[in-house]
Parts: structure tokens; C-alpha cells; sequence
């Protein structure tokens, strides 16, 4: 595996970041705007937030008073869209079960 492929994989490896991800795909916003959308607290999104910016994955631009975030470029929106068919066509169906390797992981 490369350096950036682990870079990658470390930026979707969490549920507030994809959940960030996902927000951002409809367009920029801000920190309190993500806070609304997503069920965590500001100062996790924020640290969140500056993991995907050291990723590269989104950006950072002021308006005004606030700072706004923006996913950097549309493959990474495809590339979200065609993970979400990937785990369609996997059919798991139930979302509160966790995925664990029995083999790897206690």
C-alpha cells in the first residue's frame, strides 16, 4: 500500500469525516452549519475538519467573519458516490451491526 492510499483510506476511516464528507458534497459550509447536520460536537467536527484539510481532501476559505469548507475537487465526490454502490451491492443490510474480521480484529 502507498503513502497515499493510507493517507486516503485514514480520511474516510472515521464516521464524523465521512458524514463530513457527505455534507459537503451539496456545497461549502461552515463549521456551525456542519454541527447542525452531523450528531457530534463542534470542537470534534472542527479537529475533524483539520485532518481532512492535512489530507487534502477539503479547503478552507474565509467569508466574512466565518471559514467555510469545500470538498477540493468532484473525484472525490465520485469516488464517495461509487463506494456507496460498492457497499449496495454488497447487501448489507443491516446498519448497526459492526464489521468485524474474526480473523484480525478482537
Amino acid at each position: 500500500m502507498t503513502v497515499t492510499q493510507e493517507k486516503l483510506l485514514h480520511a474516510l476511516n472515521n464516521r464524523v469525516r465521512l458524514a463530513i464528507l457527505e455534507a459537503l458534497k451539496s456545497g461549502k459550509k461552515n463549521v456551525t452549519e456542519l454541527t447542525d447536520l452531523i450528531d457530534a460536537k463542534q470542537s470534534n467536527i472542527s479537529q475533524h475538519l483539520a485532518c481532512l484539510r492535512g489530507c487534502g481532501l477539503i479547503q478552507q476559505t474565509r467569508q466574512g467573519k466565518y471559514y467555510y469548507y469545500e470538498i477540493v475537487n468532484t473525484d472525490i465526490i465520485h469516488f464517495l458516490d461509487e463506494m456507496t454502490v460498492v457497499i449496495n451491492s454488497l447487501n448489507w443490510t443491516n446498519e448497526q451491526t459492526k464489521v468485524t474480521c474474526q480473523s484480525h480484529m478482537p
